[in-house]
């Protein structure tokens, strides 16, 4: 083998390195997302900013559907603190017994939360520090939701579809952590209904205010032309490698 035949090879097996490393980091960044859908699942919402996000960036943030966002390290904390029941609405420690679900779910025996996420999209930037991920979100759900009709709160069956659009982190002791959280809604319509009559039976209330971000509705309307907020960034618009 030549001085030539020996660089290319060099060249070669560079880059078939830095393949493997994007394929392995694409992995563990799926095992990222499948632990936050488990805490979730399972009701341990404070879980999510303890465990999953970064704590050495300061511009970390979170978007939940129709609520508005966090940004910064204190809002996003307070906001999973208070959707899990461990602090109120003013930010004051809650009573243990509230601890749960609180605020957009309760502990009852009629919820029901399954969130299967499916058609990973995930990109790993060139330096291996950060990346991006989009996700479809289904899922069967019940819950207590506002009844237009009757004015009142009710159990309602409804079936959820949507989108995460994620970015994440590798922190100092090399693990992937997340940077950002959206979930973006496009159908939360009650079983026995059609999206073309009722795209979204429910809202999500923001944990606490003011909001960081706007409140963003991207549910589904037949009226509503082509909306890019509902289906997040194209691809290109992130780093694609060879």
């Amino acid at each position: 083998m030549n001085e030539k035949e020996l660089l290319e090879r060099i060249e070669s097996l560079e880059k078939q390195v830095k393949r493997n490393q994007r394929a392995a980091d694409a992995v563990e960044i799926q095992n990222v997302m499948s632990r936050y859908i488990f805490y979730l699942e399972n009701g341990n919402i404070a879980g999510v900013w303890d465990d999953l996000f970064t704590h050495e960036r300061e511009d970390v943030k979170m978007e939940i559907m129709d609520a508005g966002g966090y940004i910064g390290p204190e809002h996003v904390k307070r906001a999973y603190y208070t959707m899990s029941g461990l602090v109120d609405l003013e930010g004051n420690p809650a009573p243990k017994k509230s601890a749960g679900m609180s605020n957009t779910n309760t502990d009852r025996a009629a919820l029901l939360l399954m969130l299967t996420i499916s058609t990973p999209m995930i990109e790993v930037s060139e330096d291996g520090k950060e990346a991006w991920g989009q996700w479809h979100l289904f899922g069967p759900h019940s819950n207590r939701v506002f009844d237009p009709a009757s004015g009142n709160k009710k159990d309602t069956a409804f079936w959820i579809a949507g989108k995460y659009d994620n970015e994440f982190v590798k922190d100092s002791d090399g693990q992937w952590r997340f940077k950002s959280v959206r979930a973006i809604n496009w159908l939360r319509t009650p079983y026995d209904k059609s999206w073309l009559e009722c795209a979204d039976c429910r809202s999500t209330p923001s944990p606490y205010y003011p909001v960081d971000i706007p409140r963003r509705v991207t549910s589904f309307n037949p009226d509503g032309g082509f909306d890019p907020d509902r289906w997040g960034p194209l691809p290109h618009e992130h780093v694609v490698h060879n």
